[in-house]
């Protein structure tokens, strides 16, 4: 059997006491027997470095500390990765964690005999302080161009701390900008793609904490889209390549503030319509079309359809089974499934869910099927927790296939301004394997 590559892990540490231990004990818990981690410490006055000094003292044979003064986290960064020998490379920040299992499956990815010297995994927003808590960090890669377009989304769809690389990649287009210290990884992972494709992985690989002193809560969104437009620029190449004037067109074609205008019309339709302004709801509506057709049709059109369309509109709306499984925050999408043992002594199969009430998702049918059979259903029209369950005596001693329906579902970013594309349908509390007598009336 081939060894396991060695992957060089490098933490940047700086006055994050509070959240240090949990991101080095992620890395421990990786229990990968090949791992190098630099913690890279900028003398920080807070005991992170008694922090890291328990860690390497713990786990010698995982942990390196380096305590020295840095220009910046770019500087620390690249001081860091100079010490690194392994085969396979990333940086996890001090308040950041990785999930159990990250650096195998990163590991089994990694590899450039199949091209793939960049892989990336889905990340989640945790912590405080932020609408984005619980929704998962964008993560998306189509090609170059599309990567340096950062005006036409927004926002940048590589997560971070869910991004690994070969060695290779380093020595090509390696060390950070040490004047650029805000949009960094931006700017590192525009040089990445335009040599190698970002292999995107289906799977949540890290935690990206959000909280007041993290750069991320620093600046508006505004802010850091013209930063990161900013960073875009340097690398459109010399004013004869191709993607230069790709580049210029596209961004003076797009308007980057067509967005947030288009935002504004639909929230003002949206309000006119529910106090029944109908000449201004049709003028903002209006504004909404020419400004950006997209959100017209998916925030406005699909709205009041799916408000008043009924059920019919609701079932054709769900187009693709897409994501089948249970979120970490605990939504689950138009169809969830999994399989379930069944012990001898099991006499009722149960499932607890919350429907939480969204414009155009009011009311929700949802059906329960064992092994691809309807077993129970049932409708809400008010946000609510109920349950679904069935009699667990035909299926003892199995394994089962549990799957939950239904007929409706709602998009977050078509309604608020965060950037979260999932399609969500209920909160799955708990499935349960119970006795007809636990059950409530």
């Amino acid at each position: 059997m081939k060894p396991l590559p060695t992957i060089s892990i490098v933490v940047p540490s700086f006055n994050q006491a509070q959240y240090l231990p949990e991101t080095l004990q992620s890395l421990v818990d990786q229990n990968y027997p090949n791992l190098q981690v630099i913690i890279q410490e900028g003398q920080s006055r807070d005991g992170s470095v008694e922090i890291a000094e328990d860690f390497v003292r713990r786990y010698p044979e995982i942990f390196q500390l380096y305590v020295e003064k840095d220009d910046g986290q770019a500087d620390a960064l690249n001081r860091g990765f100079a010490r690194t020998t392994g085969e396979i490379m990333a940086f996890l920040n001090s308040d950041d964690t990785y999930f159990p299992g990250t650096l195998h499956r990163v590991a089994a990815e990694v590899d450039p005999a199949r091209e793939r010297y960049v892989v990336m995994g889905r990340s989640i927003f945790t912590g405080a302080g932020s609408r984005y808590v619980g929704i998962e960090h964008p993560a998306e890669y189509v090609s170059h161009f599309e990567h340096l377009a950062i005006w036409k989304r927004g926002f940048n769809t590589i997560p971070q701390p869910s991004v690994f690389w070969h060695r290779a990649v380093w020595q090509r287009c390696g060390r950070l900008d040490v004047n650029e210290h805000h949009a960094l990884d931006y700017d590192l992972f525009c040089r990445f793609s335009k040599y190698y494709r970002f292999h995107k992985i289906d799977e949540l690989f890290s935690t990206y904490r959000m909280h007041d002193s993290s750069k991320s809560s620093q600046r508006t969104e505004a802010e850091v889209l013209d930063l990161s437009i900013g960073v875009s620029r340097k690398h459109w190449g010399a004013w004869w390549d191709p993607m230069r004037w790709r580049c210029t067109f596209s961004h003076w074609w797009h308007n980057r503030h067509l967005h947030e205008r288009a935002r504004h019309h639909a929230r003002r339709a949206e309000d006119a319509f529910s106090e029944r302004r109908y000449a201004t709801a049709l003028m903002e509506f209006l504004r909404t079309l020419t400004t950006s057709p997209k959100m017209a049709r998916d925030r406005l059109v699909y709205g009041w359809l799916a408000a008043k369309g009924g059920r019919l509109f609701r079932q054709l709306a769900v187009i693709s089974e897409g994501y089948t499984e249970r979120y970490p925050d605990g939504w689950i999408g138009p169809v969830y499934r999994r399989y379930v043992e069944v012990p001898e002594n099991s006499s009722q199969i149960v499932i607890t869910a919350t429907h939480s009430c969204q414009p155009g998702h009011r009311k929700i049918a949802t059906r329960l099927f064992i092994n691809g059979a309807l077993v129970d259903s049932k409708k809400v029209q008010s946000s609510t927790t109920f349950s679904l369950g069935t009699d667990a005596a035909p299926y003892q001693g199995t394994t089962v296939m549990l799957e939950i329906r239904t007929d409706s579902y709602f998009v977050p970013s078509k309604l608020s301004e965060g950037q979260d594309n999932r399609q969500l349908s209920l909160q799955l509390n708990d499935i349960s394997l119970t006795s007809a007598s636990s059950l409530a009336p």
